[in-house]
């Protein structure tokens, strides 16, 4: 008891010093709980320290005990796309915003794809939905700044 005690309170520390990178809106029901030990906690521990590819595995889990958790859908696009897997993260993102169309992690990141690949009028799309779901965010913020560096501009130039 004493070490779930322990976890609760360390998971609610994380989450509240972490950047928040999964931004989901309120839109969706809370998601149910992960398999025994894989939490969402742990895998934007790993995204924080840049370890991509170690948060794979652990949002697969999520994502198999919880197919319809977009927080989790966003963060594996993350992922994904920061190790190179662009593709795989176009559907992720997709997974994503068919269950919340305004998640603004979501909208970000997928608009920050599409620039990378140079797609500017689908990243202006996903700005045009960030500016109405959140006005002047961070997410907005971002997304406009990757905008304005240019297509072709790779992820991480721009914050």
């Amino acid at each position: 008891m004493k070490l779930i005690t322990t976890m609760v309170i360390a998971l609610a520390l994380l989450g509240a010093a972490s950047t928040a990178q999964a931004d989901s809106t309120r839109e969706a029901p809370a998601p149910k709980p992960a398999v025994t030990g894989v939490t969402l906690a742990s895998a934007q521990q790993k995204i924080d320290a840049g370890d991509y590819r170690g948060a794979i595995p652990i949002l697969t889990d999520i994502i198999k005990a919880d197919p319809n958790n977009a927080d989790a859908l966003n963060l594996m696009g993350f992922s994904l796309r920061n190790t190179g897997q662009n593709d795989l993260a176009l559907q992720y993102y997709n997974k994503a915003l068919a269950l919340m169309p305004q998640h603004l992690g979501a909208n970000e990141y997928l608009g920050e794809l599409y620039v990378e690949l140079g797609q500017m009028d689908k990243a202006k799309d996903r700005l045009a939905v960030l500016q109405a779901a959140c006005g002047n965010c961070a997410q907005e913020v971002h997304l406009t700044a990757a905008i304005a560096k240019g297509p072709g501009t790779k992820a991480g130039t721009w914050h």
